[in-house]
């Protein structure tokens, strides 16, 4: 019964190494759309802080304050950044190939797993703008 027992267990301690552990390409995939949807919705937020800086900039709040050269370009910069941060969503967007079609499991693989760290970046720099913008916006109390 014990060699029984070691033999079973042998069997299963192969199998199961044997059983793949890496995701496969559509699970990748999934993720990547996940991630795109997100931030379809943050991209929102993106448009909603740059209209607000814009107002921002125009208001009676930054010309009447002493440095207000400095907090225009501040203001300026920002908006740039959101700018710079949608429009590389929309790049990622254009170039994304969601019927993406390779030879092989390991090539479809591949390129989600390369989309997934483009659109990683695209996801990082909106978290980082948003919170700097919400920040400023904050700071200044626009509505």
């Amino acid at each position: 019964m014990n060699r029984l027992n070691i033999l079973l267990l042998s069997i299963t301690t192969a199998l199961l190494f044997s059983c793949k552990t890496e995701p496969d390409s559509k699970a990748i995939r999934q993720e990547v759309l996940n991630i795109h949807d997100k931030l379809m919705i943050d991209g929102e937020k993106v448009m909603k802080n740059k209209m607000n800086l814009d107002k921002l900039l125009l208001s009676d709040q930054i010309k009447l304050a002493q440095d207000s050269v400095q907090k225009k370009q501040k203001i300026n910069d920002l908006i740039i950044r959101l700018n710079a941060a949608d429009e590389k969503m929309m790049d990622w967007m254009h170039f994304f190939k969601d019927d993406f079609k390779g030879k092989t499991e390991q090539e479809d693989l591949d390129y989600y797993k390369s989309e997934m760290v483009k659109i990683r970046a695209v996801e990082d720099d909106f978290i980082k703008i948003t919170r700097e913008s919400d920040s400023l916006i904050n700071v200044y109390q626009v509505k």
